[in-house]
């Protein structure tokens, strides 16, 4: 049994019927989450990379043969529109708020969007690079992010090639330095690096290949030669090893350590979080070799944590996911005008209007983790309609004072309260307290 501002701060709002208990945050209640089995939100769970490299073989299959480009791709089609849904359903139905709270925050950090090629591959990333990595070390979610197949698409490592390598020489073909730049950049340091380390990187990356044979190095594109990447030396002999090598090396740095820390620290409890709180983080990251559950006590640990005052504006998936919890739905419900658009499920497009379509971040660094790239008048006016629609069409026989009191408790102002009861309708008053600055906050 979880606290309520556990519940929100950490996880995705209480779910309609819930049972809460007073009291602040409990770091051991939490990190319980993390080796814990949620089966309302594995029955989400999506097909595998290794099923999708088979369907797409047999689409190939299909190509060559002559038949149609009916089956395979319309069963690729159905998948990758399925993983869109999952994306606001998972975290409405799933007990584990927090697993799923970080699941996101580092498919953020990690970033991947379906474009160049990796549209079936966005969720395998999730899945497989990042989930089973939550619970671990970071390195370890490091590695499998730098070589899934999403990320090579979507940041063109699929075209480095070393220059001198026999390709490289061959076919005059040289680096892209994308996967190098945002590893440094986004995913790990931040700052302490020269565009000399991203291209000795680079060349230290080319040749990576993952794919239905698994993970190798593709020796025509393999860049030979010493490459000194922060003052560190790697070879050439066994090219695999040393970029193993090097993302162990890259996780131990100071620079990993704040960089950890102020994302937690920003996405959990405010935009600018205090340098005290980035800098006890980090400690924690750095004393445990970047042991995610050690780094998050951390966190959980400190007074900011166990603060009501809550700062943060929850992202649009969020949001929507709040308000079917509070209601106890999912979105998938039938015959509900406004949530599905020609018997497709319509949250997606939804997501969109408010500024975050699915898996379709705007640059590598991911969605925003601050309030203002989530408050344009379009992207408010859309949460509004949505706060209006789901209470139009679920709030007629809701009770919307038990549902603010279940929702917030003590945590929304009197003033909510008030509003929310004194409303002329049931849906009125849903509306009333789903638009509110107390509801969007976390």
């Amino acid at each position: 049994m979880s606290s309520l501002l556990e519940l929100i701060r950490f996880g995705y709002g209480p779910a309609r019927g819930q049972v809460v208990q007073g009291g602040g945050i409990d770091p051991d209640r939490l990190l319980a989450q993390l080796g814990a089995p949620d089966p309302a939100a594995q029955r989400w769970d999506r097909p595998t990379l290794a099923d999708r490299y088979a369907l797409l073989a047999e689409r190939a299959e299909e190509r060559r043969n002559g038949a149609p480009d009916v089956s395979a791709s319309e069963r690729m089609k159905e998948i990758v529109a399925q993983d869109r849904i999952s994306f606001t359903v998972r975290p409405a139905v799933a007990d584990l708020g927090f697993v799923e709270r970080l699941v996101n925050l580092f498919a953020n950090r990690l970033t991947v969007a379906s474009t160049a090629g990796a549209g079936n591959y966005v969720q395998p990333f999730r899945d497989e690079a990042v989930r089973p990595h939550i619970g671990g070390r970071f390195a370890d979610m490091l590695r499998s992010a730098l070589w899934h197949p999403a990320m090579h698409f979507y940041l063109n490592q699929t075209t480095s090639v070393g220059p001198m390598s026999s390709m490289g020489l061959r076919k005059g073909k040289g680096l892209n330095e994308n996967l190098a730049r945002e590893f440094l950049e986004l995913h790990s340091m931040g700052t302490g690096y020269t565009q000399t380390d991203v291209t000795e990187l680079a060349r230290l990356l080319a040749g990576m290949v993952q794919d239905a044979k698994g993970l190798r190095m593709d020796t025509r594109s393999i860049e030979p030669g010493e490459k000194i990447i922060l003052g560190q030396r790697y070879g050439d002999a066994d090219p695999m090893a040393e970029i193993t090598r090097l993302v162990e090396d890259v996780a131990r740095r100071p620079e990993t350590a704040q960089s950890v820390g102020r994302m937690l620290a920003r996405h959990f409890i405010a935009d600018d979080p205090a340098a005290d709180l980035v800098d006890h983080i980090a400690r924690a990251y750095s004393r445990s070799d970047g042991w995610l559950p050690d780094t998050y006590r951390a966190l959980l640990e400190q007074g900011a944590a166990q603060d009501p005052v809550r700062q943060k504006l929850r992202s649009p998936q969020e949001f929507v996911a709040a308000t079917l919890r509070a209601m106890g739905m999912t979105g998938l419900e039938t015959g509900l005008p406004g949530l599905h658009k020609n018997r497709d499920f319509a949250v997606p497009d939804l997501l969109a209007r408010m500024g975050q379509p699915v898996f379709r971040a705007r640059r590598p660094d991911g969605w925003p983790e601050t309030a203002p790239g989530w408050m344009t008048p379009p992207m408010m006016a859309a949460r509004l309609d949505w706060a209006t629609d789901l209470s139009r069409i679920a709030g007629k026989k809701a009770d919307p004072g038990a549902v603010a009191d279940a929702a917030l408790g003590d945590l929304a102002t009197p003033m909510l309260h008030r509003a929310v009861r004194g409303a002329e309708q049931r849906w009125e008053g849903l509306a009333v307290l789903f638009g509110s600055p107390d509801f969007m906050r976390r």
